[in-house]
């Protein structure tokens, strides 16, 4: 019992960490970002007035209108079905669908470096943002909160599968397309998936037989946030400056400090996460870290064929036998 609270405690200064580290890191690529976004010139053809102002045209990336056009109707159906929904008020419904992009760089570097992406984390960032502007308001407080960290961890998962295509040379602008259709697809399947396993939430959700920790968490600062910041736990406001202030340090002495000093350092982000999951997560993850360590030392040749192979087998040969008990417990039952 004081594991739990203390986990809910610790979900503040951790999602504090995480969120200044990244995002000070990522203050320090800003040249890196502005290159991103600008057109870029050819460089390689004749030099002349008209062939300087060419831009460059890469028949195999995305084009940039389809990404503006994709961005305002995304923000447009998320802030309408807000409303629609949920009578949420359309400037908080934008604001917190525009907070998803900071929220995306957050995800986004901590499920690099760790492969789990904070999913209930990241969506606690805006219910506490929520919770200052609109006191009281439970549901635009879980359902903004909701679409943030959901787009957020959304977006860092679809990196993953991004990179792996650039690896093995996939198309950029098909597997853009294809991960279009395969959110539709996913979306759908998911909920119906869902509505099968637990007909009932109310009734299901939060028993010793579907426990959902991150359901939990969500409720409960939803629950607290209804009434107000003075609702957080005690010292919980402290904790998250110290937090914070911990992990802009990570961030500057990432990008500072030495690559044989850094390599020797935990990262912030990483170490924040540890604080807004359950024990077994960090543990079992310190325990296949030092394996692989011990293993890469003595064992190189081996490591290098068939260590991330291995890996990905027992992650999903767990996950797909917990399916498996979930949905054995259904048909049972």
């Amino acid at each position: 019992m004081w594991y739990r609270a203390m986990l809910k405690w610790l979900l503040w200064p951790g999602v504090a960490m995480m969120v200044t580290a990244s995002l000070t890191s990522f203050a320090f690529s800003w040249r890196s970002v502005l290159a991103a976004i600008r057109p870029r010139r050819s460089t390689d053809a004749p030099q002349g007035p008209e062939v300087a102002e060419a831009p460059l045209v890469n028949a195999d990336e995305v084009p940039r209108r389809w990404f503006v056009r994709g961005l305002v109707v995304a923000l447009l159906l998320a802030v309408f079905c807000q409303w629609q929904f949920y009578d949420i008020a359309i400037w908080i419904g934008t604001l917190g669908v525009l907070m998803t992009f900071l929220l995306a760089v957050v995800a986004a570097r901590v499920s690099g470096e760790t492969g789990l992406t904070p999913v209930g984390a990241m969506g606690k960032v805006t219910q506490l943002m929520f919770g200052v502007l609109a006191p009281g308001q439970a549901a635009a407080n879980l359902m903004a909160a909701n679409v943030t960290g959901g787009a957020s961890s959304q977006a860092a998962d679809l990196l993953h599968d991004m990179k792996t295509g650039l690896l093995i040379g996939a198309s950029q602008r098909l597997q853009a397309l294809a991960q279009v259709f395969g959110v539709m697809a996913g979306s759908l399947a998911g909920s119906a998936a869902y509505l099968i396993l637990i007909p009932d939430p109310a009734a299901m959700l939060l028993t010793p037989q579907w426990p959902a920790p991150a359901v939990a968490a969500w409720k409960a600062v939803a629950e607290i946030f209804a009434i107000g910041l003075d609702a957080m736990p005690t010292g919980a406001i402290e904790a998250m400056i110290v937090g914070g202030v911990v992990g802009i340090i990570s961030g500057v002495a990432e990008k500072t400090l030495p690559k044989t000093v850094v390599r020797y350092l935990p990262s912030g982000a990483a170490v924040g996460l540890a604080f807004t999951i359950p024990g077994y997560y960090p543990i079992s993850l310190c325990i296949g870290g030092l394996a692989a360590v011990l293993a890469t030392r003595y064992a190189r040749d081996w490591a290098d064929r068939l260590l991330i192979v291995l890996a990905a087998g027992v992650v999903a040969g767990e996950s797909l036998t917990g399916v498996a008990l979930a949905i054995h417990k259904v048909v049972a039952g």
